[in-house]
């Protein structure tokens, strides 16, 4: 270890000598030529992110993967068209003997989560086959394998047969083999197709994880223990797959790579595409050798014992006559079966086509109807089926069932800002994170971007807190996609537990996104346990959600506007357009109910723009009979100020309107501005070009930033009423709105307080220098008229005064 992390420190600082950097145009091209089990795309999206990381990690070189068969493979081996070779172990140990590649690391596959550097088989059996215990009882038995040619899914099986006695040639009643994947081996055993079967390691863990496969048919024969190995096997261990370079490649870039492979950070994309954690010094390859020795299988033929060509040479005589006579026995077996061999060979291969073909679309077909075609996680068709055996596996028992319902949050915002096909990605991301870290019964998906986890056996509450804390954690990982190396999003969660709040398994769900809802409620990125009082909160918020989108189609919604004063003057400068909801059979609808419905079912976006619109056309109707020029404010939902169409909404109403730019306010809130900065910049940025103001609003309650407030240029600061309730009384409140008007001052913003309910407030405002205020001291909201009527009864009093 000690020389190689001197070998690493040399290579390192002899790479910028070596490797001068270079324009893409003058990176010398190094090709890797990569074994596919299956189509070149998914071999190249498997190996492609390893190769670009080598192109980044090394100056002046660039890699490029060529997906091959092994024919094509070999060739380019001996061709020597390919620098270096990804393949598996028993090819690499052929083409090590036969053209003399080097390995130069040895993969660290990812399996369960955990590092494994070797693999071998599994033998097997279905459950009920009580009569088979061990390797002994396959005598005489039907043994179902993947090819001839795999070493983890035959050839460590064979050893493993030989070593308890049992010959496959000749002991066995069949070797019958099923052809890539592995899948078709498991699925042949439980079919009743052979009574046994041997698969490579991880493939049955892999099936059980992907709901495929129940673990409790199965049972595996001649189990093995190995510490650091979390894979079920039966089979001695080999290596995994090596990274290998040519005798043509150069020395130093086969330096460079490898020093690169074993850099390579765990968590680094590239290791996920690759199914693998990283690199390991190049471990021995011996064991291999000796196994395909001691099989016979290449490049260890058996030799065979006639030497023909010396026969020959000794007694031609008598090999040709031995020649002649096996050409005459050999021709009449062949006139005389010919035609009854052609036949059944081509009634057989027909018929075990069909059967094959059959198999492979009963199980497409069965696979698509139970799992999500984005995610490929199960649908809700499975999650019900498995909660319900999870739900009769615990009645009677003291075990609970926990269903989690997961939602992301802001994930509209993403699909709305950044397209579609970046918020698939995210999805696919994410469930890919989800089957690998979360140990559930099922992770499913429901549609959009909604996730429920399955738990089953629960006893300790403590260990569903424990699930709900990992999966906020695991949705809160940055995302790379779109473009965007760190997305970011959240997630809020529901719970609901049987047999405490259902025994249902469609009720359970309900219950638990009913929490859900309550988590996003109580500030998100948080969970919540079901109660009995969400039901009705969620009967409450579907009832408003129907009332108020009616409302916004008949026009039951009105605009009610609250004066704003200058502080010095006492005049009314501005005032604020509030939303009201006027419900014929209820009156006025509290902002405080309907106002988050609108937020969460996406109405926020069409109720604002009514508001904006209206808001504008009155500001100028006052004006046209004879009152004074007001500025008018309006406020922006976060769902808005996001919209990418909002610049064009809000030049669209000033142009029907007819009102001038600069005399429109927009609010937003500072929890808006802090939390979503980046977002709405660009919007904020087009809004200034237009002419309108920007003003912070609840300002002092969120997590200011200076930097935040000088970089989108702020007109106007809005001091939440929290702050002015108890002035002057309240120390305190007294010098934290002293700091907010002084901070706003120097840095050109004018300042505005809230909630002014009396004379005392007003006062100690103006000693602190505040520019202006609204509240109760001067008017409640008023409709338009009553505004109207309270603006001329103020200057009826001035002209009196």
């Amino acid at each position: 270890m000690r020389a190689l992390l001197i070998l690493t420190g040399v290579v390192l600082l002899a790479l910028p000598a070596l490797f001068p950097a270079a324009s893409s145009e003058e990176s010398q091209e190094y090709r890797l030529g990569a074994l596919g089990f299956r189509d070149a795309e998914a071999t190249l999206d498997r190996w492609q992110p390893t190769a670009d990381y080598l192109s980044e990690a090394i100056p002046g070189a660039r890699f490029t993967v060529v997906p091959m068969n092994y024919p094509e493979l070999e060739a380019a081996i001996a061709e020597e068209t390919v620098d270096f070779v990804l393949t598996n172990t028993g090819h690499y140990v052929r083409m090590e003997d036969e053209h003399g590649i080097t390995r130069l690391v040895t993969m660290i596959a990812d399996q369960q989560g955990e590092a494994v550097r070797v693999f071998g088989g599994v033998l097997f059996t279905r459950a009920d086959r009580d009569d088979l215990q061990s390797l002994t009882d396959l005598a005489g038995q039907r043994l179902i394998a993947v090819g001839e040619g795999s070493l983890g899914g035959w050839h460590v099986g064979r050893e493993a047969l030989l070593d308890a006695g049992v010959d496959p040639v000749n002991d066995l009643a069949s070797v019958e083999f099923t052809g890539m994947p592995h899948d078709q081996v498991v699925e042949a055993v439980l079919a009743g197709e052979g009574d046994a079967g041997t698969v490579r390691t991880g493939v049955l863990e892999s099936m059980a994880d992907e709901g495929r496969l129940d673990p409790a048919d199965i049972r595996v024969l001649n189990p093995r223990q190995l510490a650091n190995f979390p894979l079920q096997h039966s089979t001695n261990l080999y290596p995994e797959w090596p990274f290998s370079r040519l005798n043509h490649t150069p020395d130093a870039i086969a330096e460079a790579v490898t020093v690169a492979l074993l850099e390579m950070p765990a968590e680094h994309p590239a290791a996920h595409q690759g199914g693998y954690q990283g690199w390991s010094a190049p471990l021995s390859y011996g064991e291999v050798h000796d196994l395909f020795r001691r099989l016979g299988e290449p490049p260890y033929e058996p030799t065979p014992g006639f030497d023909l060509r010396a026969a020959w040479e000794n007694h031609p005589q008598v090999v040709l006559g031995l020649m002649l006579l096996v050409t005459t026995l050999m021709t009449g077996a062949i006139v005389k079966y010919r035609r009854l061999n052609r036949e059944l060979v081509t009634e057989v291969d027909q018929r075990r086509v069909v059967e094959q073909q059959l198999r492979q679309h009963q199980a497409r077909l069965t696979h698509l109807a139970n799992h999500d075609p984005l995610t490929d996680l199960p649908n809700r068709l499975m999650l019900t089926t498995r909660l319900e055996q999870a739900i009769a596996r615990a009645t009677g028992t003291n075990e609970r069932v926990a269903v989690m319902f997961l939602d992301l949050d802001r994930f509209k915002t993403i699909n709305d800002s950044l397209g579609h096909t970046v918020g698939d990605d995210l999805l696919r991301i994410l469930a890919e994170r989800l089957k690998r870290h979360v140990d559930a019964n099922t992770i499913a998906r429901l549609g959009g971007d909604e996730f429920i986890i399955l738990l089953d056996r629960v006893t300790d509450m403590a260990e569903v807190d424990r699930h709900a804390e990992e999966l906020l954690r695991l949705v809160a990982e940055p995302f790379a996609v779109g473009g965007w190396r760190s997305l970011q999003v959240g997630g809020s969660i529901g719970i609901s537990l049987f047999p405490d709040d259902a025994e249902e398994a469609s009720e359970l769900i309900t219950q638990a996104d009913a929490a859900m809802y309550l988590a996003k409620a109580e500030g998100r990125n948080t969970f919540r346990y079901y109660t009995q009082a969400l039901t009705e909160a969620a009967s409450e918020r579907l009832e408003t959600e129907t009332r108020l989108r009616r409302a916004l189609e008949l026009g039951h919604l009105e605009v009610f506007y609250q004066p704003q004063l200058d502080v010095a003057t006492g005049s009314i400068i501005g005032v604020e357009a509030l939303v009201r909801w006027r419900d014929p059979e209820e009156g006025l609808i509290s902002p405080a109910r309907f106002i988050p419905v609108a937020e969460e079912t996406g109405l926020i976006n069409r109720l604002g723009q009514q508001v904006l619109e209206r808001a504008c056309r009155q500001a100028v109707a006052w004006e046209q009979a004879g009152l004074p020029a007001l500025d008018m404010a309006v406020n922006l939902s976060a769902h808005q100020i996001i919209d990418p169409q909002m610049t064009s909404r809000v030049r669209r109403a000033l142009h029907e309107s007819g009102l001038s730019a600069e005399r429109l306010v927009l609010e937003i809130t500072e929890s808006t501005l802090m939390t979503q900065a980046e977002d709405v910049l660009g919007t904020l940025e087009e809004l200034k070009q237009l002419g309108v103001q920007v003003a912070i609003d609840d300002f002092g309650t969120g997590y200011s930033s200076l930097a935040y407030l000088k970089r989108f240029a702020i007109d106007w600061l809005k001091v939440d009423r929290c702050f002015i309730q108890d002035l002057p009384a309240d120390k305190s409140d007294a010098e934290l709105t002293q700091t907010i008007i002084n901070l706003a001052h120097n840095l050109g913003i004018q300042v505005l307080a809230e909630g002014v309910e009396t004379r005392e407030q007003l006062d100690f405002l103006a000693r602190l220098g505040c520019d202006s205020w609204q509240g109760f001291l001067c008017s409640r909201p008023l409709p338009p008229e009553e505004l109207a009527e309270h603006l001329n009864n103020r200057d009826d009093e001035k002209r009196r005064a």
